[in-house]
């Protein structure tokens, strides 16, 4: 048998000898029990002991070296959306003179489809008539976070409640 083949085989490999891995099984213990100080990250954070090591480990891909839990906090920039809302009636410029291809049958919007036209369906739409052409609504694309996805208050103004009952 080839037994320097073997060596150099597991030399090679990330794996640890009988040895390594018993001295790194107690120094885990040693500091679940409290006596040794827990490990510290790059950012000289303590990483807790008693994290299961499927958590604590970085996977293969990420190639790190150092002991961290960066690869467990989220990439994604929270975006905090939860004050903007839509403009309700604002209307983006005045209205065409002519029926466009592509706009409302109905009123002439270029903003909206003839099936999402909230005004009352005319008699002869204004495909055919170009008279009375509405003007195209703001449509403002809002990102929300988990939360602002359902805030039930979310575009309240109070300052509009009380113009309404005054």
């Amino acid at each position: 048998r080839n037994l320097s083949a073997f060596s150099m085989a597991s030399a090679n490999s990330n794996r640890l000898t009988r040895d390594e891995y018993k001295k790194k099984k107690e120094l885990d213990e040693l500091r679940k029990a409290g006596t040794l100080a827990p490990e510290v990250d790059e950012d000289g954070k303590e990483i807790n002991p008693h994290i299961p090591q499927y958590i604590a480990q970085a996977p293969w891909y990420l190639n790190a070296d150092t002991v961290t839990l960066k690869h467990q906090k989220s990439t994604i920039q929270h975006i905090d959306g939860t004050k903007d809302w839509y403009q309700r009636g604002k209307k983006a410029g005045p209205a065409a003179t002519k029926w466009a291809k592509g706009a409302c049958e109905n009123c002439g919007a270029r903003s909206h489809k003839t099936k999402e036209c909230m005004e009352r369906p005319r008699k002869v739409g204004a495909k055919h008539t170009n008279q009375d052409l509405k003007p195209d609504e703001v449509i403002t694309e809002l990102v929300f976070d988990y939360d602002g996805k359902r805030d039930r208050w979310n575009g309240y103004d109070a300052a509009q409640h009380i113009k309404l009952m005054d």
